[in-house]
C-alpha cells in the first residue's frame, strides 16, 4: 500500500485529489483501524482550522481563545489509555499542522476576501456602482454595476477560475505561466496568462476586448486570439465569432472614470451614457446623431455631463415624459 503523506492527504481533504490519489487514499484508510483513527486525528485538526480561516472576521482574541477551548477539550476527553498518541509522531505532525493553519489564518487576515478563495467559491457582486477588487494573485478586477461573478484559487488547482454570471467587468490579470486564469462566461472560455481586458455578457452576445497581452476566446471547440485593441463578440446560441476593431474607448469608463469621445458620432456617447446611468436620452434630429464630438466627460453626475454637451455642441435638452431629449 502507497505511504500516505501530508500533501495527499491535504489534497483528500480539499477534494482536489484526482481519482486515483483519492482511491489510494481511501484505501489507506480502509486497510486499518490505526490508519482510520490517524486520518480521523488529522481531519479534525483540519476541520478546526479550517473554521478559523473562515472566520477570520472574528477578533483574534476571541478567534483564539475559541480555537484553545476547542483544543482543551478535545484533549480533556480523551481517554487516558490514549495518552500515549500524544507523544506519537502523528501527533507531532498534527500539531504542526495546527501551528501552520494557525499562521495561515493570522496571514490571511490580511488577504482579499480572508483568503477564503483557496478553500472555497468567493462570490462578488457590485449594485448600483462599479467597484474594484483585488483577488489573491495580485489580479485586480473592476466590476462594472449590477454585475455578478465568482472566483476560485485553489491550493493545488491547475488554474485560476473565474465564472462572470452576468454583467461586465475588467480585468488586470496577474501573469503566471503555471497557473493559467480562465474566465467562464455561459458557453464562452477565456484563457489568459497575464494580460488586461474587457468582458461584457448582454442577452446572448458575450465582447471581449483585448488592452495588453493576449487573450485566447472559446466556444464548441472554435478558438480565437485577440491581442491589443482587438474586439471580439461570440454569440452564446450560434457560436459564431466576430473579430473586429473597437469604434471608440467608451467601453473602459468604469474603470478609467471617463468617458472619452474622439471625434465618434454623438449616438455613441449618448448610448454609453445610457447604458452608465440607466438613462433614457434620445436624440430627436438624425443630423445630430452622427455629429462629430470630441470631448472627456468626468464619470459624476449626468447633469453636468450633459450641461457639458449641450455648451459644447450649441444644444437644446429638454426633459419630457420621463425623457431626455437632445435637439
Amino acid at each position: 500500500m502507497e505511504t500516505m503523506n501530508e500533501e495527499k492527504l491535504i489534497k483528500y481533504l480539499l477534494q482536489e485529489s484526482d481519482s486515483e490519489e483519492t482511491k489510494a487514499v481511501q484505501e489507506w484508510i480502509s486497510e486499518d483501524e490505526s490508519n482510520k483513527k490517524q486520518f480521523e486525528e488529522i481531519q479534525w485538526v483540519w476541520n478546526s482550522s479550517k473554521v478559523l480561516l473562515e472566520k477570520s472576521e472574528l477578533d483574534e482574541n476571541q478567534a483564539w481563545q475559541r480555537f484553545t477551548d476547542l483544543r482543551d477539550k478535545k484533549l480533556a476527553i480523551a481517554p487516558k489509555q490514549n495518552q500515549r498518541f500524544l507523544q506519537s509522531n502523528w501527533f507531532r505532525a498534527a500539531a504542526a499542522i495546527t501551528l501552520l493553519f494557525i499562521s495561515a489564518w493570522v496571514y490571511s487576515a490580511f488577504l482579499p476576501q480572508s483568503g477564503r478563495a483557496y478553500f472555497s467559491s468567493v462570490e462578488l457582486q457590485s449594485e448600483a456602482t462599479p467597484i474594484e477588487v483585488p483577488l489573491l494573485d495580485g489580479t485586480a478586477i473592476t466590476l462594472n454595476r449590477n454585475t455578478s461573478l465568482s472566483y476560485s484559487q485553489m491550493l493545488f488547482a491547475k488554474e485560476r477560475k473565474v465564472i462572470l454570471e452576468s454583467g461586465e467587468a475588467f480585468f488586470d490579470v496577474k501573469r503566471n505561466e503555471q497557473k493559467p486564469f480562465v474566465i467562464q462566461s455561459e458557453a464562452v472560455q477565456i484563457t489568459v496568462l497575464g494580460t488586461s481586458f474587457h468582458v461584457k455578457t448582454t442577452g446572448n452576445i458575450t465582447e471581449v476586448i483585448v488592452v495588453t497581452g493576449s487573450v485566447q476566446v472559446e466556444i464548441d471547440g472554435k478558438k480565437e486570439v485577440l491581442r491589443p485593441e482587438e474586439k471580439l463578440s461570440v454569440n452564446q446560441e450560434s457560436g459564431e465569432m466576430l473579430k473586429t476593431i473597437p469604434s471608440n474607448n467608451l467601453y473602459n469608463y468604469y474603470v478609467s472614470k471617463k468617458f472619452q469621445a474622439d471625434g465618434i458620432p454623438l449616438q455613441e456617447l449618448v448610448t454609453s451614457l445610457n447604458e452608465a446611468y440607466d438613462s433614457n436620452i434620445e436624440i430627436a434630429r438624425e443630423e445630430l446623431k452622427v455629429l462629430a464630438i470630441t470631448t472627456t466627460l468626468e464619470f459624476d453626475s449626468l447633469d453636468k455631463n450633459l450641461e457639458v454637451l449641450r455648451e459644447t455642441l450649441n444644444l437644446t435638452i429638454i426633459r419630457q415624459d420621463g425623457k431626455i431629449i437632445i435637439q
